[in-house]
């Protein structure tokens, strides 16, 4: 199936994880998610009646486990500001098996699941401000770079002031 890109805007708060639990919850509630039905690529839970009714039995089947939601839900921690990510070999390529566990050794597995915020630094290289708007989405999302890993970013209203949280990614297999 390959991996799916996601994104999602929520009212601005200044606690991300309290944003980010409850983007998931309205996420899972409304069936805005695949859910791995064989043979039924394409298809939203929210088509299926009998979807899981907790995250614990959605994660219960293994297929949800191999291939993941596709959505927010495969995500489930937010770095704090200043947290260094763990991309571990991610942006490094390789061709053989050994070149991979070479680049396992060196630097480690990444960590998966995980949103990262957007730095000021990487807001200011991609939109030229660190107030960035809905006018600048286009610009940032490419700094999802890696599958499995998500990023979000405040976003302000003409006045300046947060307005919105944005919650982007790829994931699922």
């Amino acid at each position: 199936m390959g991996a799916s890109g996601w994104d999602y805007y929520v009212p601005y708060q200044p606690d991300r994880y309290a944003a980010f639990v409850g983007l998931r919850q309205q996420v899972f509630e409304s069936g805005e998610f695949w859910w791995a039905v064989a043979g039924e690529d394409g298809k939203m839970a929210r088509d299926y009646p009998n979807r899981p009714q907790t995250e614990d039995e959605l994660w219960a089947e293994e297929t949800v486990r191999l291939a993941g939601t596709h959505s927010i839900l495969d995500m489930y921690r937010v770095l704090d500001d200043g947290d260094q990510p763990n991309y571990g070999w991610l942006p490094y390529s390789y061709e053989t098996f050994e070149e991979y566990m070479a680049l396992v050794k060196e630097h480690g597995n990444p960590e998966y699941g995980i949103i990262v915020p957007l730095s000021d630094e990487e807001a200011m290289e991609a939109a030229g401000t660190v107030q960035l708007t809905n006018d600048h989405v286009e610009k940032i999302t490419d700094l999802a770079a890696y599958r499995g890993i998500g990023r979000c970013a405040v976003l302000h209203d003409a006045y300046g002031r947060p307005s919105e949280l944005y919650f982007w990614g790829y994931s699922g297999d």
